[in-house]
């Protein structure tokens, strides 16, 4: 096949600068690629991963909680209908990631601080080392740009539902500092990256909470810090 018009292909299924443009490019310097995608709806990425699995020889595999099998008929996409959060009944459908783990994991499944992190803490071990995690829907200047009187509920909400997955997933990188770096993306609803430094099928470290100051503090600190600084003047 003609590079050049390989490329113009590409750039179409993978924009450059978007969300699934990153996770193409980081796909493309893999050889066979392997991908486990939570979240398939509409099939958008899984259309655009399945068309570079093709390309690559790689594999996808996807779980959505919905019937999202139409999407495609390549053999190079693998779909189960599943709770993502049921790992044993994931992995003994995906034989290939139970023994020999994946390069890429998608999350796009349930958008929820406590789901996204049991994902992160279940399927960890499955990447292997120089293989990455990406998350999305992680920041809310969408909604905060496009806020209005009459959707001020849902907004508010949906922003306090992005703002718990993005400290979640700042948790996670803080008690396994050592084993990953990460990077969030900003845009689209914000795209949070883990790259693997660690081993396949190496554990992650087992959670501790970290101190945090109280949020009340963050609010009341300016006025504090007036008060402060008039205490000084005396």
């Amino acid at each position: 096949m003609n590079q050049d018009i390989l490329e113009n292909e590409y750039i179409t299924k993978f924009p450059k600068g978007s969300h699934i443009g990153k996770m193409g490019d980081f796909l493309r310097k893999k050889k066979n690629p392997t991908i486990l995608e939570f979240g398939v709806e509409r099939g958008s990425s899984t259309k655009s991963f399945i068309w570079l699995t093709e390309k690559l020889n790689g594999k996808i595999y996807s779980v959505d909680i919905n019937d999202c099998s139409n999407v495609s008929s390549s053999d190079n996409w693998k779909f189960l209908k599943s709770d993502d959060l049921k790992i044993d009944y994931v992995l003994n459908n995906f034989q290939e990631i139970k023994n020999s783990g994946v390069d890429l994991i998608y999350i796009d499944s349930y958008h929820e601080n406590f789901h996204v992190s049991k994902l992160l803490n279940l399927y960890f071990k499955y990447v292997k080392k120089d293989g990455a995690i990406f998350i999305d829907d992680i920041d809310n200047i969408e909604y905060r740009k496009n806020y209005s009187i009459k959707k001020r509920w849902a907004i508010f909400w949906q922003c306090i539902v992005y703002d718990l997955t993005s400290e979640a997933i700042k948790e996670f990188y803080y008690n396994n500092m050592e084993k990953t770096h990460y990077t969030k993306y900003f845009g689209e609803n914000g795209l949070g990256k883990f790259y693997k430094l660690s081993n396949l099928f190496e554990e992650p470290n087992p959670y501790k909470k970290l101190w945090n100051y109280n949020i009340l503090i963050k609010i009341l600190y300016p006025y504090l810090r007036k008060l402060f600084n008039l205490i000084k003047l005396k």
